[in-house]
């Protein structure tokens, strides 16, 4: 059953690329009516609903591949999703996808280019997925800001998943929003990449070393989630189990 009340605060789910997100936006989509949610980028729709100084009580559900703050042109309480994954796992995926979608803007410019060089690339285009690029997202600015990162996860965020807990973190989701129930298939995943295994020990610690931040936001949202985890009571873990069951196994790593 999709929801009816308008009543809880409107779910804006912040889809950072190459997350897992295809696969929740389809899941989010099976919880809101299809009217009752704002796909993004719609920015001159969201300017002109300001504009008018709309309160936009039907929504329910807004999103898209947008930073923090998005927020502010609503009049109505509002909660944040999204989903972390490791860096170098993000980075691995983000440049396989540009390699294989033509129409991606990046395409060309990734096309020549190997893996190891695409890291190692000072091509300020390619900066943006290479540096950061989850802190940018959470702290809302151009330049990744850590410190605002850790406060808007701390206190307008309901979840904070982890692609590598994807399962987990639907559950917990599903547990705080009041979601039905889940079913679900890998969506937009990276097909014929290469594992973290097969790049080489220099290559990653480059990809950490550009990524600091996003790093330490990883880990810390990962320990965040496995300690909601932890703190389930015996009820909700048996819930837990039954739904990682359910799932067989799903969960988007491409």
């Amino acid at each position: 059953m999709k929801h009816e009340s308008t009543k809880i605060p409107l779910v804006i789910f912040m889809h950072i690329p190459k997350t897992g997100g295809i696969t929740l936006r389809n899941i989010l989509d099976q919880q809101y009516r299809s009217e009752h949610i704002l796909r993004l980028p719609q920015k001159n729709k969201l300017v002109n609903l300001q504009k008018k100084g709309a309160n936009i009580k039907e929504l329910q559900c807004v999103y898209g591949h947008h930073r923090f703050g998005v927020h502010e042109y609503f009049q109505q309480p509002f909660t944040y999703i999204t989903m972390l994954r490791h860096p170098v796992e993000r980075i691995i995926s983000t440049y396989y996808f540009i390699l294989q979608n033509e129409r991606n803007r990046m395409h060309q410019k990734v096309k020549p280019l190997t893996f190891e060089q695409f890291v190692r690339s000072t091509d300020p285009d390619l900066q943006v997925p290479l540096t950061n690029h989850q802190t940018r997202y959470l702290s809302g600015e151009r330049k990744p800001n850590l410190n605002k990162a850790l406060q808007h996860m701390d206190a307008h965020f309901s979840v904070v998943g982890i692609t590598e807990l994807y399962n987990e973190s639907l559950f917990i989701m599903k547990k705080k929003l009041g979601w039905d129930h889940i079913s679900y298939q890998k969506k937009n995943v990276t097909k014929k990449r290469k594992r973290q295994t097969d790049i080489g020990l220099d290559t990653i610690e480059i990809i950490k070393r550009k990524n600091p931040l996003d790093l330490h936001l990883y880990e810390t949202a990962k320990e965040k989630l496995q300690e909601h985890i932890k703190r389930l009571d015996s009820g909700a873990r048996k819930a837990l189990q039954q739904f990682l069951q359910d799932q067989n196994g799903f969960g988007p790593h491409g």
